[in-house]
């Protein structure tokens, strides 16, 4: 820390906050269970908030700018505060004016901005928070100006918007057509003394017009009283149109100008209040205003008495807050370093902003776990993604499949109560072909018996008028019902949860998805990490996990793979590319199997009957569909869906055809773990997939060329008849596949053999091979065959391997899969004598020097040196690294990195923002531009909080928590820690709700300890004391269940 960025009071201080390094964040979008959120983002420039609004960038309040953009308009169109101070009017937080002293105070759920003017003596502090647990959707902004000098001054102040754009404008339209869209636009309501913000009509060039009932609001109190808002920017600003001053204010007094007619149509509206008060010394005027959207006008009318008080604005302030706490306290963590433990608490907040936080209800028959909050990440510099928030009670999202399922990779380990759902929702999305779908879309339920929808819905509500009734004929979701009661005043005696728990007893529950944009690569290799982590805590349910639930589906996608000699084309220049690789969309399939091309389809058989089976089943299937896609030499996966791995940039992978070595490690994992899993049960398989296992086992090539090729012809084989459906399915035993699990193994460990010499000590991420030998395809009148990519087919007859320069991924993943401590540390020593490592920044980068490569291996080779993928600190992936270097068992090594690359411990002047929050990457000192070395970009919703998550469990909880032995349940809390973690010889860390408290009488670093005795703590009861590295099974089912208070754990 230093004297300009430290925390404090539970607050991260940027002093001189529009001086320092550009940044961009936001506020998190939690409005509570019974709350509607709104999205808003912030830069640390002008007066913070540059763009908010309801639902997506269509339903912008504030209109949307990228981050570059956002830094240069916010100060105009954003808020805004002149102040007349005896006659002078000068702007608080303007850009241009240097005397005042300024800071920016971040906290979760708010942030605030003070500005002490040493010429007028006022202070003037402004805080911004979302409006929780209101039926409303608000932006809060809380403005008190302070006079701090020996007098009384007579002030006047317009405090306020530049801009506020109705309800229903669309993002891309109001870019294009601005101009034009203010014929549309309309205030009401002044007379009530609040702005309602709307479009006459519906927007369209359509024959049928849309009168709207909803809009937005802009709402204000000073000291308490409602006050009428401007809504005519003409007033504010007069003939300045470029917004530098506020020409009107200036010639005019507060008293004239509110009695000026204001003009509300035709016109880009503001929103600004009118202040005129003597403040005497040490007296401050308080505004506090509402901006936000409702369905009517009627609902903010009703509700604007109750805010009028100052008392209710703190309520709400605190009430903000109160709602992350209570999802935080599952990682409430205290060591000698507060800022460490605050940290994990905001990895903790931003990894469940984009994978959701789970709530559990309980239904008669079953356990259904409803996540709320998800978001796809998409920000001011993320303005690629087309975020979405629900703007609806019991919120949820949508998002991607790799961000979604590795951000709730360890939630297990936080909320055992969430079971197998994850592992059942993810691995049913893996698709009869090994691939899966990009786009999650939350969960719905639905009611088989609609007989029994009527007696539900008199049974539970006091006044359906058949609303409520139409709902739950379809499909339907936890807000959606609360919503529609809210709008429609239907009533119940029944509590949310009793509601919920009633209606879903009769419901069963929906994953939705759809297939988005294409198959990546690595996509699937997320999954075993849940079921490890599940496993972890629950390693008696191993023969149920895997094989007692037949409920495990197919995702089947409107999209197929081409095999080779439909991709594989030859260009211009004579080189041999493979181009165009999915069909897509499938016309043919989606007409023969009824398909919804953008919603979600399941595998059916020939007879219309969904396939299931169970969870052994599906991740024997993704395997050896994997293996299926070694490439020619039998080491990396095959890139040939058009899309790359983790590494979107690496976009032109696919193209030279190129292997994932990633996933191959990946795929070991899991043969592995199936390899040592119980083969107790049988497998239910698609009949066509074991006609393909069975032909591909057959194949006894030595040749590795031609072994490829005759497996790429099964493949083929088995993708083209399983194309349109499945005849059905065929039971095997587990037993029967041991051989060929083997068979796996033993290629598999002789291909990263391989791997591992053909990178010189270091795994090489990237495989990809030039087609040596080839013949073009002709017709039957010997004319080249043109493929429908507009080029010639070609048959490949040989292939030369080539790789890439080192990337930084397939390590990170070969230290989670090796056990050869002697092999990993030598490769973790070699990589920082490479490019990978930058020795300034004492950092890791996502590669080493790409130089020497086309762009034909992506837009990666389009970047700046340092800059998003390309050679710079992508922090997902550099934690990632760490993790490896600490589940290999480096545990010294792992600190001393960790000094270094782990965010909490980076100088916040160098890094630009706060030291709370990732970044998704740093610009390392490669980039061209030395002030940017250091500095983090991109904000928050990224794959390095999963990351992180996992180094807090291991770090806290050890490397296995539960085993069994002999059968039978246990536990040891062995924390791996350094002893600078510990305050006074103690750590103390949540564990299912309950406090672990670690003594370490000795002051070692606990990687050289043991726990040898437990005291297990409830207020008014006897302690409970073990001896002994381990809690025996009734004591381990006790803290798994979180049924103790506190937990004392001493390490010798």
């Amino acid at each position: 820390m230093n004297r300009t960025h430290r925390f404090e009071n539970q607050r991260f201080i940027i002093e001189n906050y529009d001086r320092q390094k550009p940044f961009s964040s936001f506020l998190p979008g939690l409005a509570g269970v019974r709350g509607v959120p709104l999205w808003s983002f912030y830069v640390n420039r002008g007066q913070g908030i540059s763009s908010f609004g309801l639902r997506d960038k269509n339903g912008a309040i504030l209109e949307f700018y990228p981050a570059n953009l956002a830094y240069l308009y916010v100060s105009k169109i954003g808020f805004r505060t002149f102040v007349k101070v005896n006659g002078t009017v000068t702007e608080c937080f303007k850009p241009e004016d240097e005397t005042p002293i300024r800071r920016m105070e971040i906290g979760q759920s708010e942030f605030s901005l003070v500005e002490n003017n040493p010429l007028t003596n006022l202070e003037t502090k402004v805080t911004y928070y979302g409006l929780p647990n209101e039926p409303v959707a608000g932006l809060v902004r809380m403005v008190d100006i302070t006079n701090h000098s020996d007098q009384s001054v007579d002030l006047e102040v317009l405090d306020g918007i530049s801009q506020i754009l109705p309800s229903g404008i669309d993002y891309g339209g109001y870019k294009a057509i601005s101009n034009l869209l203010r014929s549309w636009m309309n205030v009401e309501n002044l007379e009530r003394k609040i702005a309602f913000y709307k479009l006459r009509s519906s927007t369209g060039d359509e024959a049928e017009m849309k009168v709207t009932k909803d809009g937005n609001f802009y709402l204000s109190f000073v000291n308490d009283t409602l006050t009428t808002p401007i809504a005519d920017m003409d007033l504010v600003y007069g003939y300045d149109t470029s917004m530098n001053h506020a020409a009107n204010f200036s010639s005019m007094g507060i008293d004239t100008l509110v009695k000026q007619p204001q003009v509300t149509e035709n016109k880009v509206p503001c929103g600004f209040t009118p202040v005129k008060i003597t403040l005497k010394p040490n007296e401050t005027v308080k505004i506090r205003t509402m901006i936000g959207y409702t369905h009517d006008i009627e609902t903010i009318n009703g509700l604007a008495s109750s805010f009028g008080k100052s008392e209710y604005f703190e309520k709400k302030r605190n009430e903000a807050q109160a709602e992350i706490d209570l999802l935080l306290q599952d990682v409430t963590v205290k060591t000698a370093n507060p800022l460490f433990d605050e940290y994990i608490r905001q990895n903790y907040l931003d990894n469940l902003l984009r994978g959701g936080y789970p709530m559990t209800i309980e239904a008669k028959k079953e356990k259904f776990v409803y996540y709320l909050y998800s978001r796809k990440h998409g920000d001011l510099e993320r303005d690629y993604n087309f975020f979405s928030i629900a703007p609806e009670y019991y919120s949820q999202g949508n998002g991607n499949f790799r961000d979604v399922c590795q951000n709730r990779r360890s939630d297990v380990l936080f909320h055992p109560e969430t079971g197998d759902y994850n592992i059942r929702v993810f691995g049913s999305l893996i698709q009869a072909d090994g691939y899966n779908p990009l786009s999650i879309n939350g969960s719905t339920f639905e009611i088989d018996s609609k007989s029994k929808i009527k007696e539900i819905v008199s049974s539970t509500l006091l006044n359906d008028d058949g609303t409520i009734e139409k709902l739950l004929s379809g499909k339907f979701t936890p807000g959606s019902i609360i919503n529609t009661m809210a709008s429609k005043n239907i009533r119940t005696n029944l509590s949310d949860m009793e509601l919920f728990e009633t209606i879903l007893s009769h419901a069963k529950q929906n994953s939705e998805a759809s297939f988005g944009e294409g198959y990546w690569v690595d996509h699937w290799t997320y999954i075993l990490d849940l079921v490890e982590n599940y496993l972890s805590v629950f390693p008696e349910k191993a023969e149920e996990l895997l094989y007692k639930n037949h409920e495990y589906r197919y995702f089947d996608s409107p999209v197929s793979v081409y095999p080779r000699n439909e991709k594989y084309v030859l260009d211009k220049s004579g080189v041999v590319h493979q181009y165009g690789a999915l069909r897509h969309p499938d016309h043919d399939k989606i007409h023969k199997c009824k398909l919804n091309e953008h919603g979600t389809n399941w595998l059916k058989s020939t007879k219309g009957e969904l396939l299931t089976t169970n969870l052994a089943s599906k991740l024997f299937l993704l395997a050896f569909n994997k293996f299926a896609l070694l490439d020619p030499e039998g080491l990396g996966v095959e890139m040939e869906a058009n899309k790359p791995g983790w590494n979107d940039a690496m976009n032109g992978l696919p193209g030279i055809f190129a292997s994932g070595v990633s996933e191959t490690i990946e795929l070991a994992r899991l043969v592995r773990f199936l390899n040592n899993a119980p083969l107790l049960g049988d497998l239910e398989l698609p009949i066509e997939f074991l006609d393909f296992m069975h032909q591909a086992d057959q194949i006894t090539s030595t040749n590795h060329f031609d072994y490829w090729d005759q497996m790429s012809t099964a493949r083929e084989t088995y993708r083209e008849k399983i194309r349109f459906g499945s005849i059905g399915t065929s039971v095997i035993s587990a037993a029967s596949i041991k051989g060929l699990l083997e068979k796996m193994r033993k290629h598999l460990d002789i291909a990263i053999d391989r791997i591992y010499q053909i990178g010189d000590g270091i795994v090489p991420t990237y495989l990809y091979y030039h087609a040596t030998k080839f013949d073009v395809l002709k017709d039957a009148s010997g004319k080249d065959i043109i493929g429908h990519y507009g080029l010639p087919l070609v048959k490949v007859h040989e292939f030369k391997l080539d790789k890439l320069p080192n990337f930084l991924e397939a390590p990170a993943r070969f230290l989670k899969y090796s056990v050869d401590v002697h092999k990993n540390r030598a490769m973790i020593a070699k990589i920082k004598t490479t490019g990978i490592y930058d020795d300034v920044l004492k950092m890791y980068k996502t590669s080493d020097d790409l130089d020497a490569y086309g762009f034909e291996i992506g837009r990666i080779r389009a970047f700046t040196k340092g800059w998003l993928e390309r050679e710079a600190n992508f922090l997902h992936m550099t934690y990632k690294y760490l993790l490896g270097i600490l589940k290999s068992g480096n545990y010294d090594l792992f600190f001393e990195e960790a000094k270094d690359n782990l965010v909490c411990n980076l100088d916040p002047l160098k890094y630009g923002r706060s030291t709370l929050e990732n970044s998704s990457f740093i610009a390392t000192s490669n980039n061209p531009n030395p002030h940017l070395h250091g500095q983090g970009f991109v904000s928050r919703l990224s794959g390095s909080t999963a990351e992180m998550l996992s180094i807090y469990t291991v770090m806290f909880y050890g490397k296995k928590m539960f085993s069994l032995n002999d059968g039978k349940l246990q536990l040891q809390l062995k924390p791996i820690l350094t002893k600078d973690y510990f305050l006074d010889g103690k750590v103390s860390v949540t564990l299912f709700n309950q406090t672990v408290t670690y003594l370490n009488p000795t002051n070692k670093d606990t990687y050289e300890l043991k726990p040898v005795s437990y005291r297990l703590k409830n207020k008014g009861l006897e302690d409970v004391f073990i001896t002994g590295e381990y809690l025996p099974e009734v004591a381990a089912k006790r803290v798994r269940n979180g049924e103790f208070e506190q937990i004392e754990v001493v390490l010798k």
